[in-house]
């Protein structure tokens, strides 16, 4: 476990340079900045495969396999990277998959400082693994996505992303601290929202108001209904007695 001044420094490293618009162009100031995180975290530049080997038995480094949405070319000599490039690998090649339809293509991961190409910057943060390659794919729809989901990734310092032409691919270094942080945050906001719709689920929900039927009519009073029928008696004896009388006479 990192001691409290280690995880500052690296934290300082990310702002201790003048910020820089995110763009896909390598720069000076952006190799700097890769080199001192590495240092700030206290990286080996392994020089060796023993060293490689030695990384992984401690597991410093874990290997790097693949799955249905990426690949790791079999030309990669040592697929081995540090644990927040296999999680940025795993995170970034599921959203890649889902709006390509292909999967991410790894080409590089840690190299030892003495199998560096020869236009290797002598910065480089390979030989660390905490850096990886990735092909540029021969569709525009998905090297547009992939470029401004890197680039945004970069605005928020999470890593530095370079366009390289000599072989063709992205090089991407990961900045462990400040993108494991932010793995950790989007998983607990992922977290509340899904316990908050299974809420709204559970929640019981209240039985829609029943429209009102027709009212049966009202009954009259014993004494009203009484009262009438006495009436109706009276008349039909008054109208009985008029009537003898009219016979009578």
């Amino acid at each position: 476990m990192k001691s409290i001044p280690s995880i500052l420094l690296a934290g300082a490293a990310l702002f201790a340079l003048p910020a820089y618009a995110a763009e896909l162009r390598g720069s000076p100031a952006s190799m700097v900045q890769q080199n001192q995180v590495a240092r700030a975290e206290g990286y080996t530049f392994v020089r060796s495969l023993s060293q490689v080997e030695k990384m992984v038995d401690e597991k410093y480094l874990v290997e790097v396999k693949g799955n249905a949405d990426y690949q790791v070319l079999p030309a990669v000599s040592y697929p081995y990277a540090r644990p927040s490039v296999a999680l940025f690998l795993e995170r970034l090649s599921v959203r890649y998959r889902a709006a390509c339809g292909e999967r991410l293509v790894v080409t590089s991961l840690t190299r030892p400082t003495s199998q560096q190409p020869a236009n290797a910057h002598e910065l480089s943060v390979h030989p660390t693994g905490m850096a990886v390659d990735l092909r540029i794919s021969q569709r525009a729809a998905c090297r547009q996505w992939l470029e401004s989901t890197l680039l945004s990734l970069e605005e928020k310092k999470l890593l530095d992303v370079t366009r390289e032409r000599k072989p063709p691919h992205y090089h991407v270094a990961v900045f462990p601290e400040a993108y494991t942080a932010y793995v950790e945050q989007q998983r607990a906001t992922e977290k509340e929202r899904e316990e908050a719709a299974v809420a709204v689920k559970a929640a019981p929900t209240k039985p829609a108001p029943v429209a009102p039927g027709p009212q049966p009519a009202a009954e009259q009073p014993e004494d009203e209904r009484g009262a009438r029928g006495s009436l109706l008696a009276a008349v039909l004896l008054a109208g009985a007695m008029v009537t003898r009388v009219r016979r009578r006479g």
